[in-house]
């Protein structure tokens, strides 16, 4: 006869140490009832554990398997870490999991004959996270840093800013905390980086319509990315707008020559038979130029003076 079983959940707070992570694991302890709420108890049950990077994450950093015996109360133990790796597992080992990075969620099948059936999926309290705390280099994935070396030498744990579509299953703790704000990828199993090649940074508005007044017409950085007032949303280049008048220099006409500091020209009227000469004065020149090139050198865009570094984000 097929069985359905019913876990009361009981996750001990005997968290052993993470660092990124130390791979020790942390005790579960549940109470297996059958669907007539009756004990199972000295039982034969098989568990698979899974792992999520958020509750929202399509695929599981870890999965493993347990085979457990129940006590004469229905109740067994395991370690989360140290079942048998299953199918599915995107962390080749269970220390690859950077549980400083996200809020893992965690659900638990039983298994009903040839198949699995869940009975629990739910985040992870905070007892484990704060083990990390030895850890004092852990960063969150999605966090940006420049970088003063070469693309070349990117650090372990950390890509270039450069645009590129990376896989959402194998990236699931980046992709959990930056989604498709910087690009869709494929629209389905990948998505972008960042790219900020040849960027200056500048913070999200929000409601603070003076610090970033044009923040409605900002762009996607990338096909299907954010635009407008919100995080990873491209900005042109563009001068703000300068208004007002000024005064030229003023022009007197005088019917003598005058000898003072100045520009002078003269032209010939010829009218009712005679010939007069008009002299004119400008006090001051009234030559305005405006020229960049005199001021400092021409360039293709407006820029403060800058360093390039490379920008690296972390996964």
């Amino acid at each position: 006869m097929k069985k359905t079983f019913i876990l009361v959940v009981a996750l001990v707070a005997t968290f052993t140490a993470f660092a990124q992570n130390s791979g020790l694991g942390f005790n579960y302890q549940a109470v297996v009832r059958n669907v007539d709420g009756l004990l199972l108890a000295n039982s034969n049950v098989t568990l698979r554990v899974s792992l999520y990077p958020g509750q929202m994450a399509a695929s599981p950093s870890w999965v493993e398997t347990h085979s457990v015996q129940t006590d004469m109360s229905g109740a067994f133990g395991i370690t989360v870490g140290h079942g048998t790796r299953a199918t599915g597992s995107v962390a080749a080992n269970f220390a690859d999991i950077n549980f400083a990075a996200v809020y893992y969620w965690m659900k638990i099948e039983v298994m009903e004959g040839s198949s699995y059936r869940e009975v629990s999926f739910a985040q992870l309290p905070s007892a484990p996270y704060c083990e990390v705390a030895h850890n004092a280099a852990a960063v969150p994935a999605g966090c940006i840093m420049p970088f003063a070396g070469p693309a070349t030498s990117v650090p372990a744990g950390w890509m270039l800013c450069d645009g590129t579509a990376i896989s959402r299953s194998t990236y699931a703790n980046l992709y959990n905390a930056i989604g498709v704000a910087w690009g869709t990828g494929d629209g389905s199993s990948t998505f972008n980086l960042p790219d900020l090649r040849g960027m200056f940074l500048r913070g999200v508005a929000g409601t603070d319509t003076v610090g970033d007044p044009d923040a409605g017409t900002r762009l996607a950085n990338a096909q299907g990315g954010n635009s407008g007032n919100n995080v990873g949303s491209y900005q042109g280049d563009a001068i703000r707008n300068i208004s007002g008048t000024f005064n030229t220099a003023q022009r007197f006409h005088e019917s003598t020559w005058q000898f003072a500091t100045g520009a002078f020209s003269k032209d010939t009227v010829t009218g009712g038979g005679m010939t007069y000469e008009h002299h004119k004065y400008y006090q001051g020149n009234p030559k305005i130029i405006l020229n960049a090139a005199n001021v400092v050198p021409v360039g293709s865009d407006n820029r403060p003076k800058n360093v390039a570094v490379n920008y690296i984000i972390k996964y």
